[in-house]
């Protein structure tokens, strides 16, 4: 663990200071959506994301994650915003939402389905370079009966 956090703390680092263009003028006008894969995050272990810039500070997200086989599944859905307080290609961030999640299982003699639900927000770091690459590093608290404290990592393009 203590590898990934240094890593993340270097890459985060080095993309503040060397950022690639025009560091005032923001590429979230440019490129309004993006396409992630977020690695642990607010669905646990991974989530595939989207998200579309309605205003250079604002974005609107959705994602999905699905863990399990023909026996029995978990499938995460979820859904919110981030905000900026900056335009600049690496900005903080902060994200909040929902997360839904739905299981099942038909597994021996056993057939059963639940679901529940379960809020998220976290301060994060985004790095979105002028040609599509993009980077997001966001510490969640998940809540729900109380919170838990859980890091994401989000790598994908941006177009």
């Amino acid at each position: 663990m203590n590898t990934l956090r240094n890593t993340f703390v270097i890459v985060v680092i080095v993309l503040t200071l060397f950022p690639s263009g025009n560091v005032q003028a923001g590429s979230k006008a440019d490129l309004r959506n993006d396409f992630t894969i977020e690695l642990l995050g607010r669905c646990l272990l991974y989530s595939f994301s989207f998200q579309h810039t309605i205003e250079e500070r604002v974005g609107i997200e959705a994602g999905l994650s699905i863990l399990g086989g023909s026996n029995g599944s978990v499938t995460f859905f979820s859904g919110g915003a981030r905000l900026y307080p900056t335009t600049k290609d690496a900005a903080p961030c902060i994200a909040g939402g929902v997360v839904a999640v739905t299981a099942s299982t038909s597994s021996g003699p056993f057939s059963s389905d639940a679901s529940t639900a379960y809020l998220y927000i976290g301060p994060g770091f985004e790095y979105r370079s002028s040609g599509g690459f993009l980077f997001r590093g966001t510490v969640y608290f998940l809540i729900h009966d109380g919170f838990f404290v859980w890091p994401g990592v989000q790598v994908g393009i941006a177009f």
